[in-house]
């Protein structure tokens, strides 16, 4: 346990550093995940159930398991994504989306190629390239199958109104990795075919983060919920403000129940994020509450929104 920590220890330090000394986007590490699902996450650990809702004020995030057909006709639920590898993945696909959108010779901008090898995609979102039971290999594998075929909706209430989107993450995938041996390309390009609507989804609406902290943090979905949720806090805070325990626990660490644990969970892991993110300005002391004060962005200014969620519900 002490070599693990020990371990991850270098790299948030390497992080620390890298981070420091040049800039993400000069760096070629600059991520993004989208501002609408950053109010809401997926599970930590496996819920063991077909679906999962998660609330954010009057957001709520609903994620719905696909399904396999069995030899008699039953449906048989596939299970939910959760983890920390979902959740590097929807980075990795919500960057290449904004990089497709940005290539104004790319014709289909929705497919998201991933590589010839398992191999150098796994690289590319920094999980381990082993194999057997308990390996990287399997564990991407596994929720890969389960975020691809998963389905979402976005709903919004008011005192007068519901507005709810529903959406497939994708519509058609087309992969022969070979899970024997990772390194070994394929003939054809493995990719996925994002849903119009998420891809939309995704690339109206980025939040900017950086690779290198992602995968030194990535331990913990956790951790990277909160680094992910504090990103887009701070693009548009103006002015300190106070937020409940109660309320960041319902937003983010749902499954801890007491929350005396869910507090020192978070002041664990804001001790690693402010490692790297050196300027970050917050005070998570208090018992009542967490309170932010206006930070420098990790990533170069981009031109900021204000998130309309009802944009992403009202229409069909």
């Amino acid at each position: 346990m002490q070599e693990k920590r020990e371990g991850q220890a270098v790299k948030i330090a390497r992080a620390a550093a890298e981070v420091w000394d040049v800039d993400a986007k000069d760096a070629k590490e600059l991520a993004f995940v989208s501002r609408v699902l950053v109010q809401a996450f997926m599970p930590h650990s496996d819920p063991k159930k077909p679906g999962w809702i998660r609330k954010n004020g009057n957001f709520t995030l609903t994620l719905k398991s696909g399904v396999d057909v069995l030899s008699n006709g039953d449906f048989l639920p596939i299970g939910l994504p959760y983890g920390t590898i979902p959740r590097l993945m929807l980075a990795w696909l919500n960057s290449e989306a904004i990089r497709n959108a940005q290539d104004t010779n790319n014709t289909t901008p929705h497919i998201i190629n991933l590589g010839r090898s398992l191999s150098s995609f796994l690289e590319k979102i920094g999980v381990a390239r082993t194999g057997g039971k308990r390996g990287g290999i399997t564990a991407f594998k596994a929720q890969a199958e389960k975020l691809f075929r998963a389905e979402v909706s976005i709903s919004c209430t008011g005192s007068n109104y519901l507005a709810e989107r529903d959406m497939k993450i994708t519509d058609g995938r087309f992969v022969f990795w070979n899970s024997k041996n990772a390194d070994q390309p394929t003939l054809w390009e493995n990719s996925v075919e994002l849903s119009e609507r998420f891809y939309k989804l995704l690339v109206n609406t980025p939040v900017p983060l950086d690779w290198r902290v992602l995968r030194a943090i990535k331990q913990s979905p956790m951790a990277l919920d909160l680094y992910m949720w504090l990103t887009h806090r701070m693009s548009y805070l103006q002015k300190p403000v106070s937020i409940r325990w109660e309320t960041l626990q319902g937003h983010l660490g749902s499954e801890v129940e007491r929350l005396d644990h869910f507090r020192e969970k978070v002041r664990k892991h804001l001790k690693k994020i402010t490692i790297i993110w050196k300027d970050l300005h917050i005070d998570a002391s208090a018992s009542d509450a967490i309170y932010l004060y206006p930070t420098r962005s990790l990533t170069r200014p981009t031109k900021r929104k204000t998130l309309n969620v009802k944009k992403y519900c009202s229409k069909p």
